[in-house]
């Protein structure tokens, strides 16, 4: 729809400019009567009409698709950090480890959480390896990799 719009309009934009050209100039792409001009600006003028409903019909539509996915996204966020908090209570994480687990995940650094938490990276390398202890891992990447393989578990048949 949006490339027949576009398609309409630009004809018409064409057919507009070789009027107007012919009119200011005396010279016409093609030599026809004044009827045959004015049945030309007609059809332009109705290309232009029917060239913008369809933009703006496809605008429409656009803008009704991009509010359904954002509605997913928000669904599935919402569902990976229900899913994230369920791990975090099997873990039996405390909520200073539940924060630093989130800001791991989220791929921040050592220094970023600690910065972020006002406290020093001694601190936070600690609640990791508790975290780390706690999930059965023994990096970022495995600690990664388990919440991952959570999301990706197939219905059992």
């Amino acid at each position: 729809m949006f490339k027949a719009g576009i398609a309409i309009y630009a004809i018409s934009a064409f057919a507009f400019a070789a009027e107007l050209v012919g009119e200011i100039t005396g010279y016409y792409l093609f030599s026809a009567s004044w009827v045959v001009h004015e049945i030309t600006a007609l059809i332009t003028l109705f290309g232009f009409v029917i060239g913008g409903v369809l933009i703006w019909q496809s605008h429409k539509l656009f803008l009704r698709r991009h509010q359904e996915i954002k509605h997913s996204l928000q669904m599935a966020q919402g569902e990976f950090f229900r899913m994230l908090e369920l791990q975090f209570d099997r873990w039996n994480l405390s909520a200073a480890e539940r924060d630093v687990a989130l800001l791991t995940v989220k791929g921040l650094s050592v220094a970023e959480i600690a910065k972020l938490r006002e406290t020093s990276e001694g601190t936070i390398k600690s609640q990791n390896n508790s975290i780390y202890r706690k999930a059965n891992v023994k990096s970022r990447t495995q600690l990664l990799c388990v919440l991952i393989e959570e999301l990706l578990i197939e219905e059992k048949e």
